[in-house]
């Protein structure tokens, strides 16, 4: 008789980074949806993991310590993203080096953000970096997904998903090009840390068999 398949959950996010709840309670949903084994893999951000861990412990559920970092990738003249992700699992999340390239990740951000506002209140929509800020729990890491839902509680779009189709991404106001960390750079860190690099979401990008990173 055939054993029933785990339940692994390697791809979430906390108030950390883009997510809605604390790390405690993702752990909580996790084992809620029967997970075994749970990652929490916050974007350039790992200081969550230690509240993860140990919430993950007390439920009974084995906790991953995870990461996912942001790439700058060379797009085709044609595609709308130029970023991609990769996670980081099984890390040690004191590594030296992670630590100092994500620092250096998440240094761009707020930079990022103000010109986004600023492009944004060109077409009308004023106040976007104040009200990005509102759901910004980790002030270092204000993202996208922060401003797609001050977009939506300013009757700007129906949801998140109709923010980045029409206002986040390439060639829509709103859309900001940012020089991530380099693909070789991403991995480095990663298996530096004595993890294993994997890319996020593949369905969401175009990769062919000639395309090389930067």
């Amino acid at each position: 008789m055939s054993q029933a398949p785990l339940n692994v959950d390697c791809h979430s996010h906390s108030i950390l980074s883009d997510g809605l709840l604390p790390p405690e309670e993702v752990a909580v949903k996790a084992h809620a949806n029967g997970c075994a084994y749970w990652a929490l893999t916050d974007h350039d951000e790992v200081r969550g993991n230690v509240a993860a861990r140990a919430a993950a412990e007390t439920l009974g559920i084995r906790h991953i310590n995870g990461v996912e970092i942001s790439v700058s990738w060379r797009p085709r003249p044609e595609a709308k993203e130029t970023t991609i992700h990769i996670v980081g699992l099984q890390i040690d999340t004191a590594n030296p080096a992670l630590v100092a390239g994500l620092e250096a990740t998440r240094a761009g951000r707020n930079e990022r953000a103000a010109r986004m506002a600023f492009d944004l209140a060109r077409v009308g929509i004023p106040g976007a970096l104040e009200g990005a800020k509102k759901y910004a729990v980790n002030p270092d890491l204000l993202s996208r997904s922060h401003f797609a839902r001050f977009l939506v509680e300013a009757g700007k779009a129906r949801d998140t998903n109709h923010v980045f189709s029409n206002y986040l991404v390439g060639g829509k106001p709103g859309y900001v090009t940012h020089e991530w960390a380099t693909l070789a750079q991403a991995v480095a860190w990663i298996r530096g840390a004595g993890g294993v690099a994997v890319v996020a979401h593949p369905g969401r990008y175009r990769f062919n068999n000639t395309e090389s990173a930067q």
